[in-house]
C-alpha cells in the first residue's frame, strides 16, 4: 500500500486493489439492502459511496477505476449543487454512470426548499422524479446533504412515503458496518486503505470526489 496515505487517486485505486486481494466483496448500497438478511456473516462486504458535491467531472475518475476493477459504487447526485444534472455533457455523465452499472442516489439538500419557502416533502419527490427520468430507472436511496446543520431530513420511517428503499444515514450504513468518511479531506479514524488492510467484516466509505485528486489537489481548485 501507498505510505503515507493520500488522497490521490492512485492510492484509491491500491486499496481497492487491496481489498479485491483480500477476498472482500463491493455491493451497491441496495444491494445491501436487499441481501442483508441473508449475507454470510463471515463474508468481508465494502459498500463505495460517492457524494457528488462540487464537480460531476471528478466523478469520472472514479468511475474510470472503478469500471477497470470491475467494482460497483453508489454515486449520490446533487440537483441543486454547482453543477447542472440537465446541462448536455453533465447529463451524459450521469447516464454513463448508471449505464455502467452502478447506483443512481439523490444528495439531497434537505434545506433548499425552506429557502424558497416551498413544501419540503414536496420538492424531494420533485427532485426524486427529476432524477428518475434522467437515468429511467427507480431512485431507491438518498444521502442528505450537510445532515447536521439541516431541519428537514428523511429518517428510516419516512421512507416508504418516497417509495425509497434506504436512507444513506441508516444505523444500517453507521453502526451495522464501519462507517468512514474522507469529509473535509480528512480521515477521522484512519484511511479507507488501514481498515481494508486489517480487514475489518464490513465498510461503508463514503467519498467526496472534490478531495482526491491525480498527481496534485491543485488539479481540482
Amino acid at each position: 500500500m501507498d505510505n503515507p496515505c493520500s488522497f490521490s487517486l492512485k492510492h484509491y485505486r491500491r486499496s481497492l486493489e487491496e481489498a479485491q486481494g483480500n477476498g472482500y466483496s463491493f455491493l451497491k448500497m441496495h444491494e445491501y439492502i436487499a441481501q442483508r438478511r441473508t449475507i454470510d456473516p463471515n463474508r468481508k462486504i465494502i459498500l463505495i459511496r460517492h457524494d457528488i458535491d462540487l464537480d460531476l467531472d471528478l466523478a469520472l475518475n472514479f468511475l474510470e477505476i472503478e469500471n477497470e476493477l470491475e467494482i460497483p459504487a453508489t454515486y449520490f447526485i446533487r440537483l441543486h449543487g454547482k453543477y447542472n444534472p440537465l446541462f448536455y455533457t453533465n447529463y451524459k455523465v450521469i447516464r454513463r454512470i448508471s449505464e455502467a452499472g452502478h447506483e443512481i442516489g439523490l444528495h439531497h439538500d434537505c434545506d433548499f426548499a425552506a429557502l424558497f419557502e416551498k413544501e419540503a416533502e414536496s420538492l424531494l419527490r420533485h427532485d426524486l422524479e427529476i432524477l428518475q427520468k434522467i437515468i429511467d430507472k427507480p431512485i431507491l436511496g438518498i444521502s442528505s446533504h450537510e445532515p447536521n446543520q439541516s431541519r428537514f431530513k428523511v429518517g428510516d420511517e419516512a421512507l416508504g412515503k418516497f417509495n425509497l428503499a434506504y436512507q444513506a444515514y441508516s444505523p444500517l450504513f453507521l453502526e451495522e458496518m464501519k462507517y468512514i468518511s474522507d469529509s473535509s479531506s480528512r480521515w477521522r479514524e484512519g484511511c479507507m486503505c488501514q481498515f481494508i488492510e486489517n480487514k475489518t467484516k464490513r465498510l461503508c466509505i463514503l467519498t467526496h470526489p472534490f478531495w482526491w485528486y491525480p498527481q496534485s489537489p491543485l488539479q481540482n481548485h
